[in-house]
């Protein structure tokens, strides 16, 4: 009987599509992320997750989410700005259209002085008032302008409209999830709108929007001791941002979870224990995400540079 063989730090090599998106882990189908090292070399995220399922993700997300991977992350590089955009919460986007919803996370990654996000309502809004201002041009007058900084990170929840203006780069932090609906799209042509989401307009999402001012949910700037701060602990997803000055050991024995990195900036490895006692290196450099699969329980976050810092993110 062939043994079976033993998982590894899986390092993803960013795919850009369509331009001014770059994707750094992704099971959607298309895109799907790629896998850079070792055996499982350029076979795709979701053909892996086929094969090795709850080794990869844990079983506590196997048994939430079966064979996607969970979560997903992309730069928005928004030299034009996006669309105005909303989710549905998980109940919603199953029983309308049997995916997950999409909790998400936009970290400002970089933004022009004075620079703003808009992130729902500055006041209660009339669903008919907003339905005509997506129709005359008028919308931008009804949102939230909140200011923003590179590091600023803020949960967005479903039903929350929000966009980011042009030259405010964004890390997009979410459930692996395909329901974003571009319901204004700032008077750009109709031919200018993703292909891929003709179906997800404003008359789709029309009645799980949240019309009530909006409560503005942005993470800590705090850091612990280790250089750790939390961006969000929900239930769909844990995410935090490590300040990695030394290397840190990592026991995820019990937590039954796979863990990913993305790197910020600088260079990392995860170091791991090889058969016959030897050390394993994963590099990953800024730009660039890792996933450890649940079943390689112990291991080591080294920093490569200075000035690294790493994006983390479980189940």
């Amino acid at each position: 009987m062939e043994e079976e063989k033993k998982l590894y730090p899986l390092v993803l090599i960013p795919v850009e599509d369509p331009p001014g998106e770059i994707w750094h882990l992704a099971d959607m189908g298309y895109p799907d992320s790629m896998i850079r090292d070792g055996y499982l070399s350029t076979d795709i995220l979701s053909e892996v997750m086929d094969v090795y399922m709850d080794r990869i993700v844990g079983e506590k997300a196997f048994a939430s989410f079966g064979r996607q991977f969970p979560v997903m992350l992309k730069t928005l590089k928004n030299k034009q700005g996006t669309p105005l955009l909303v989710h549905p919460d998980d109940e919603t986007a199953f029983q309308r259209f049997d995916f997950l919803g999409k909790a998400k996370l936009w970290y400002v990654l970089s933004a022009p002085e004075g620079a703003c996000l808009y992130l729902g309502f500055k006041a209660d809004t009339a669903a008919s008032d907003f339905y005509n201002a997506c129709k005359d041009g008028s919308v931008r007058n009804l949102l939230k302008e909140v200011p923003v900084r590179p590091g600023d990170c803020f949960k967005i929840n479903p039903g929350t409209v929000h966009a980011a203006p042009q030259g405010v780069e964004i890390l997009e932090i979410a459930e692996s999830s395909p329901l974003d609906f571009r319901i204004f799209n700032w008077g750009k042509q109709e031919g200018e709108m993703d292909p891929f989401d003709e179906e997800l307009t404003l008359e789709a999402a029309f009645d799980f929007i949240n019309y009530s001012e909006s409560k503005v949910v942005k993470a800590s700037e705090d850091y612990s001791a280790e250089g750790v701060r939390s961006l969000c602990d929900g239930p769909e997803f844990k995410a935090g941002e490590i300040s990695l000055s030394s290397p840190l050991k990592i026991d995820a024995s019990q937590s039954g979870s796979f863990s990913a990195y993305y790197c910020l900036s600088g260079e990392a490895a995860v170091q791991v224990a090889a058969p016959g006692a030897q050390e394993e290196l994963f590099a990953f450099a800024a730009g660039t995400a890792v996933i450890v699969p649940a079943e390689v329980e112990q291991f080591v976050l080294i920093p490569r540079q200075e000035n690294t810092t790493l994006v983390e993110l479980s189940i």
